[in-house]
């Protein structure tokens, strides 16, 4: 499984913004595929503290994406940079592949010395707490309930 950021891999966005919305087409931020493509699209224009990463099995195929995005909440301040849209294509699940990705988008955040990183999800709360994240809060998101979860990037 190859891993890379989707800023040098843009033809790959298509697919990516496609994987999302067809995970998440229930929910408003992934409804419409071209807005999807727009996020995606702005949040890797160029390196930044935003990205996107991507799975790919055979160098032609997204199979899995995860995405550090700055103000993903933007509420609170402080919670400046999420984990998010992680997202595996079904055929590929309990492989590892999300796990990779996720822990490959912590190594790059804690290369560029942020100190924590937020997620939300209504259902996978054990899955985050055995890599060390912490349960926040409890909250409403698109009419679905979810925790808000911090990991600590201390070097």
């Amino acid at each position: 499984m190859q891993i890379a950021e989707l800023n040098q891999h843009p033809g790959f966005a298509g697919q990516t913004a496609q994987l999302l919305h067809t995970e998440w087409s229930h929910l408003p931020a992934w409804s419409h595929p071209p807005a999807i493509l727009e996020r995606l699209k702005q949040r890797n224009q160029k390196p930044s503290a935003e990205f996107t990463l991507i799975a790919t099995p055979d160098g032609e195929t997204v199979v899995a994406t995860c995405s550090v995005i700055r103000y993903e909440l933007d509420d609170i301040p402080a919670r400046e940079f999420w984990i998010g849209e992680v997202v595996t294509d079904k055929a590929f699940r309990g492989q590892g592949v999300a796990k990779a990705l996720i822990q490959q988008a912590i190594a790059r955040a804690r290369q560029q010395q942020i100190s924590e990183l937020w997620l939300y999800t209504p259902d996978q709360q054990a899955y985050y707490q055995r890599s060390g994240w912490q349960a926040v809060e409890q909250r409403q998101i698109a009419g679905e309930e979810v925790t808000v979860m911090v990991l600590h990037l201390a070097q």
